[in-house]
């Protein structure tokens, strides 16, 4: 028999064997397939694929069979349930019967039958078993069908992560090198706007300054144009700073600090207040343009959005972390903007992007907290982890620096 077809057939268990014949006649009769059991172990054998269903007369089983038998039902899969006919004998109940059908119990899904039978009750029974045990099979196949659909699903999803998690570590990767080219680029310019530019502004400033001396007749000519070039002069040295400040390199985040704050609140009006350690040692080049680049774009926020006219700036570092926390106290930003940047960090402009960017680049910690009351923002990097060697400025370089 192929495995359909056990599936499909009566397993059928009699003492005698003429029950045998005259079951498997009558239901052959009816088009049903029987499978003679030689005995309880053979039975037990075809639970739950070896048959379709079971019928069994009372008094083939001992005790221990149904034992056994009761354990084989237990064990069988969630979708299984599998039937039995079993042929009781007539007559009145006795405790000897009441013995025996509570002895039945562990058989589970059986449906009991009394003798002398009924040829079209015996048909009817068995193809109402072969008939749920067929739905069973359908069950199982569907439950089949849908592990192989979850375990294809799943694997997707995998790879789908994989190559979520692999763009994102790219996608890092350039913007961390994004953020450094934009830096090494505004140091370049920097560099030659102070170096190049604004030194022919100078050599030219000179130049008409000593022509107005031995000239005094050109004076009023060349008076508008030496205010022109000084007005030039001051403009390229500011861009120069603000784009790269020579400070941060020469002198350290402090110096830095303290002069494009006091620059800031002269250009917007606006109070700022700066705390820092009484003794600021050199920081890694990479942290401290981070950290000057945060105060840089966390007041440039403040000027725009925040409408506050007070910002407090305070830089701790202690135990190898360096901890930087601006507070404004203007209108604070909208609740909804704030939760989907802390979730994605997305729905923002490019400052504080940027911000999360340079501090995930750095292993730190990005946190804003928000209200009607106004805005705190605070960034904490592990200093240790980015110690980078310093090129000790000379002499000379922080006292052009600091003249310029």
């Amino acid at each position: 028999m192929t495995n359909d077809d056990n599936q499909m057939c009566v397993a059928v268990l009699a003492p005698f064997g003429k029950d045998c014949a005259l079951i498997e006649k009558l239901l052959g009769q009816s088009g049903l397939k029987i499978r003679p059991m030689p005995d309880a172990e053979a039975l037990v054998g075809s639970v739950p694929d070896g048959a379709g269903a079971a019928i069994v007369a009372e008094e083939s089983l001992t005790a221990q069979d149904i034992e056994k038998l009761g354990g084989k039902v237990r064990s069988q899969p969630q979708w299984s349930d599998f039937p039995m006919i079993v042929l009781t004998g007539g007559g009145k109940s006795t405790c000897e019967t009441e013995l025996a059908v509570r002895a039945r119990a562990p058989l589970g899904n059986v449906t009991l039958l009394e003798r002398p039978l009924r040829a079209a009750t015996l048909v009817s029974a068995a193809r109402s078993a072969l008939a749920a045990r067929c739905r069973q099979y359908e069950i199982r196949d569907h439950l089949r069908q849908r592990e192989v659909a979850e375990d294809a699903l799943r694997r997707a999803r995998d790879t789908l992560e994989t190559i979520v998690q692999e763009r994102t570590a790219a996608l890092c990767r350039l913007s961390a090198q994004l953020l450094s080219v934009q830096d090494e680029e505004r140091r370049r310019i920097a560099r030659e706007l102070h170096d190049g530019l604004g030194q022919y502004l100078a050599a030219a400033k000179i130049t008409i300054d000593t022509i107005m001396i031995t000239r005094a007749d050109t004076e009023g000519y060349l008076g508008d144009v030496a205010q022109h070039i000084d007005r030039a002069i001051r403009e390229t040295r500011t861009l120069s700073h603000l784009l790269h400040p020579p400070l941060l390199d020469a002198a350290g985040l402090a110096s830095a600090a303290k002069w494009y704050v006091e620059g800031f609140g002269k250009r917007s009006g606006i109070e700022v207040s700066l705390e820092l350690p009484a003794k600021l040692a050199r920081l890694p080049m990479n942290v401290e343009t981070a950290l000057f680049r945060i105060m840089q774009e966390g007041l440039t926020n403040v000027h725009r959005h925040s409408g506050s006219q007070k910002v407090v700036i305070t830089l701790v570092v202690e135990d190898s972390t360096a901890s930087l926390v601006i507070q404004d106290f203007g209108k604070g930003m909208p609740r909804e903007m704030l939760d989907q940047f802390k979730r994605s960090g997305t729905h923002v402009g490019v400052g504080l992007a940027g911000i999360r960017e340079r501090v995930k680049e750095l292993s730190g910690t990005f946190d804003i907290q928000s209200s009607s009351q106004g805005t705190i923002l605070k960034v904490t990097i592990s200093v240790s982890e980015h110690v980078q060697p310093l090129n000790a400025p000379t002499f000379s370089q922080i006292y052009s620096s600091l003249a310029s």
